[in-house]
């Protein structure tokens, strides 16, 4: 007997599994709706090309266990430990996993929708041309990721700490950055529309070459952040703290910068046509 004809059986019987240990096994490509595995053991499980709908992985071990390129709908994943899950390829629906480890993830080239990483830990993932929409991240913690040409939109990240990832290439969508900690990350040549970075830590980021046209920056901290012609043109920067920011290029056409704080910035070759400038401190 397989291993899949053996869970299928043992599920068939019982479909609360409550800490099962199916450690190791292969269920590559099965199908399996409405079961639950609270507390389950299913370290380094291969679940590649599965299909998994209303699965219950609450508190679950699935250290290392490969989704790659599985279908998965209505799962909750919420306190599980995730750490080095590989989610490559997969299709995420309507999944909870607040409060759940998943550091050192891979989920290059997923699609997240209507998704809850509230809480959840995602630091040092791999999240390369991962699209992610109309989910929910805010508090997590997604220190040092891979994140580079992610599409994001229609997200709330208020609160999470994205320090020091790579963002660059990235394109952003109706995004709710408010209060995030994003210090020393990069969105060079990031395309950003409707983007909300009030109140966020921003100190050393790198928005080189960016497209940030009506961006907000509201009193967000942006000392020694490099924004070399960025184009922020309609954005907010109103009480922005600029500190030895270069903003060398910058398009600056029409932005608010009432009351923001620009000693020891570089603002050589600057665009500031129709810019509030009022009440700026330059020295």
């Amino acid at each position: 007997m397989s291993q899949i004809d053996e869970v299928l059986n043992q599920v068939a019987n019982d479909a609360q599994q409550d800490g099962v240990n199916f450690r190791s096994y292969n269920l590559k490509g099965i199908t399996l709706k409405d079961i639950r595995f609270l507390h389950a053991t299913m370290t380094t499980v291969d679940f590649s090309d599965a299909e998994l709908i209303t699965i219950d992985f609450t508190q679950a071990m699935l250290q290392e266990a490969i989704f790659k390129g599985a279908k998965i709908k209505g799962v909750n994943f919420s306190s599980a430990n995730l750490q080095g899950v590989n989610f490559d390829e997969a299709i995420l629906v309507d999944c909870n996993f607040r409060n759940a480890t998943i550091e050192n993830c891979n989920f290059s080239s997923a699609n997240i929708s209507n998704c809850d990483f509230r809480g959840s830990t995602l630091n040092y993932g791999n999240f390369y041309s991962c699209k992610i929409k109309n989910s929910n991240l805010s508090f997590a913690r997604f220190m040092y990721t891979h994140s580079k040409q992610i599409e994001i939109s229609e997200c709330k990240m208020t609160g999470i700490n994205g320090r020091g990832s790579d963002f660059s290439f990235s394109n952003l969508n109706d995004v709710e950055l408010v209060s995030s900690v994003l210090k020393y990350s990069d969105f060079n040549s990031c395309t950003l529309h409707k983007v909300n970075f009030k109140h966020a830590n921003l100190i050393g980021v790198e928005f080189k070459d960016a497209h940030a046209q009506g961006t907000n920056f509201e009193e967000a901290n942006l000392e020694g952040a490099d924004l070399t012609y960025a184009d922020l043109q309609n954005s907010n920067m109103s009480n922005c703290f600029l500190l030895e920011s270069n903003l060398h290029g910058t398009n600056l056409a029409k932005v608010n910068l009432r009351d923001a704080y620009l000693v020891d910035a570089n603002i050589s070759k600057a665009n500031t046509k129709g810019a509030n400038l009022e009440n700026i401190v330059l020295q």
